[in-house]
């Protein structure tokens, strides 16, 4: 479509010639209202600007002197309140500063305030003398209260010397207002003389203009307000215009007429750019841009090629309308330097031979960050209309889309195919643990007989060091059982195959038991335990796993505090649940740890950095048994300052929820 308008004729019918002589006569009015408006403003200055000036600028080294004062003032008092010497480096950065600041307000004070002005510098000059004697006594002495009283009231003399400067400068500036206002009034009068003549004149040429001019535009306003609104179907008629506005009238229409059809383009192309995001797949993605473009341009062909990666080779992507002449091959296997490239805007270019039609072509280069991904290439034949910008801007934008659908492709493609592995990684562990803990346990149970019969002397007597070195093998023995047994329970929770059994149980009972059976290793560490247990606390749970459970709490606040810390341990009813408590002053838990503290196999980094020893499992297995019993566990933990876990039994049986501890949402709390 062609935008050029009419050429507007010469002569007597153009607005420029209609309104040159009128506006000829007002231009000389305008100046004659500006020659007066200026011997006004001359007048007004002459008489007003100069002692203005010099009277501002001495209301500004007073606010100066002021504002070192309170800066002294706060400086000191702050300083000796709380003997912070950065208080009183701010005393005597404004000490310093208010002699050059009181000689400037001393060199611009006008006539009728230079006594005022000396006597702020006298009044200022006895408070600085007081406040120095009071700052050098200090870090050693504060000064008594009457030296005080007495700075005090000093700086309220220095400040009412300021405020009766302060006064007379503003009266002053009152007085040099009132005559710029009698000076404007004059002025105001003479122009609005003048005023009125141009107003007068300039209603003249309107109304002349009026029958000529307005009311044709006013037609080409009235249209172009209804296209603003969205009436999209407006056009201003061109009968009877003078010259210029007919062609602004043919301008308007013409952009209506191109403004339809560009709307109507972008509104496919949020439906193309929609479809090509939805795609989760590149060779999908590729064909919808391909095809959409196509579409949405009229074009002949669409040729997307595509920079070669490890994960798809370099095909390239062709659509062609049907019927469209010339052949993409050349095009679609034309070598292209990706290094070179970079992601940028479309061009327009020639495209020359017969492959592809010999039309011209938009091209854009796609891609994430710098790096070049694809190149986008859409072919017009030679005889079809030009390409348009809007058209172009439609190719980048697409282009952007495009790479953005192909990246998340890309990582959907990658992510479901490492999620593949993951779970085949973690199957496979999980059954290696399974299968690993079963094998260990047969040769450990003939160990363990044999130890037995051994320690029982059956097999012959033992003398004292026998016995000692089979007392260690027993420890060492119970510790790899519970591994095995941890290993065991872990794997039957990844595999999903944890199960309890249900007995009403004496949870006091069971508290007392694990609090007598960690008492010694505690004593042995240099420990101290406190215990303080509700009577008789009855709950429905699996004994077994609530006893590892509670144990591993035990023993883990034992094993990270320190000889000469403590560990309480408390329960109570609350509400329909039991509430254990166990706290310790132990070596705590770093705060970036909290959130993984209870995935498997999963050890604090403090802990390993002391070489504590430790599997990892005991409070991922406290959390599933907890959470099998339809509870919570909550850690609140600050590194070298201790350790706090709560635990949370209801007291009536709740059914069992499935799946392991770091699938479970909402059973820990972290806090720090």
């Amino acid at each position: 479509m062609n935008l050029r308008a009419r050429r507007p004729r010469k002569g007597s019918g153009t607005i420029g010639r209609l309104l040159g002589r009128a506006f000829g006569g007002l231009v000389g009015l305008v100046l004659l209202m500006g020659v007066v408006g200026l011997v006004a403003a001359v007048a007004a200055s002459v008489a007003v600007s100069q002692p203005m000036r010099e009277t501002l600028r001495a209301q500004a080294a007073t606010a100066e002197v002021r504002s070192l004062i309170g800066n002294g003032q706060m400086g000191l008092n702050s300083y000796l309140l709380s003997g912070d010497e950065t208080y009183r480096d701010s005393y005597e950065s404004a000490r310093r500063a208010y002699p050059a600041a009181m000689a400037q307000l001393r060199s611009v004070a006008v006539d009728q305030t230079r006594a005022l002005v000396a006597d702020l510098n006298a009044e200022a000059a006895q408070w600085w003398a007081l406040a120095d004697r009071q700052i050098a006594g200090m870090p050693g002495a504060r000064p008594p209260a009457p030296a005080r009283w007495a700075r005090q009231a000093q700086l309220v003399r220095a400040q009412s010397a300021t405020r009766a400067l302060d006064q007379a400068l503003s009266a002053r500036i009152g007085r040099l207002n009132h005559r710029n206002d009698v000076l404007n009034t004059i002025a105001l009068i003479v122009v609005a003389v003048t005023t009125v003549g141009a107003v007068l004149f300039g209603l003249w040429i309107g109304r002349s203009a009026t029958r000529r001019i307005t009311t044709p535009l006013a037609q080409v306003l009235e249209t172009a307000d209804r296209l603003r609104r969205g009436e999209h179907d407006a056009r201003v008629p061109r009968a009877g215009a003078p010259a210029e506005i007919e062609a602004v009238a043919a301008a308007v229409n013409a952009n209506a007429d191109e403004a339809d059809t560009e709307r109507r383009m972008f509104d496919n192309f949020h439906e193309h750019s929609a479809a090509i995001r939805q795609h989760l797949s590149r060779g999908d993605a590729l064909a919808a841009a391909a095809r959409g473009l196509g579409d949405l341009l009229d074009a002949d062909h669409v040729v997307i090629r595509l920079a070669p990666d490890q994960d798809r080779p370099a095909a390239a992507e062709v659509w062609s309308a049907e019927g469209a002449p010339g052949d993409t091959t050349a095009l679609a296997e034309a070598p292209v330097d990706w290094a070179r490239l970079r992601p940028g805007k479309a061009v327009i270019r020639d495209l020359e031979g017969a492959s592809a039609g010999a039309g011209s072509v938009v091209e854009v280069t796609f891609g994430e960050g710098q790096e070049a991904v694809g190149r986008l290439t859409v072919v017009k034949r030679q005889g079809r209309d030009p390409w348009r910008p809007y058209e172009e801007h439609l190719v980048s934008m697409l282009a952007a889309d495009l790479a953005r659908a192909l990246t998340q492709a890309k990582l959907f493609e990658q992510a479901h195919e490492l999620v593949a592995r993951s779970q085949e990684v973690d199957a496979a562990k999980t059954e290696f643990l399974y299968t690993v803990s079963h094998e260990l346990r047969t040769p450990l149970t003939s160990v363990s007989g044999y130890l037995e019969v051994l320690v029982d002397q059956d097999a012959g007597p033992l003398n004292p060091t026998q016995e000692r070195m089979l007392g260690v093998i027993e420890h060492n023995v119970g510790r790899l059982r519970l591994l095995i047994e941890d290993l065991l329970l872990v794997s039957r929770i990844e595999a999903g195959r944890f199960a309890v059994d249900e007995e009403t149980l004496d949870l006091t009972a069971m508290l007392n038991a694990a609090y007598a059976a960690i008492q010694p290793a505690a004593q042995q560490a240099g420990v101290t335990m406190t215990c303080e247990i509700d009577e008789s606390i009855t709950m429905p749970g699996d004994q077994d796993h609530l006893n590892r459970a509670i144990r591993n709490v035990f023993s883990n606040a034992v094993k990270f505090t320190p000889s000469g810390g403590t560990v309480s341990v408390a329960a109570h009813v609350d509400g329909p649940c039991a509430v254990i408590v166990v706290r310790d002053t132990g070596i705590g838990i770093p705060a970036d740890d909290l959130p993984k503290l209870f995935s498997r196999f999963f050890r604090a980094a403090n802990a390993t950095r002391r070489a504590l020893p430790g599997t990892g499992l005991g409070l991922s297995i406290v959390s599933a048994v907890v959470q099998r019993h339809g509870g919570t566990v909550a850690v609140d933990s600050e590194e070298d300052a201790g350790t706090t876990v709560t635990i949370r039994l209801p007291l009536t049986a709740v059914a069992h929820n499935a799946g392991t501890p770091e699938r479970q949402a909402g059973a820990h709390e972290y806090s720090q």
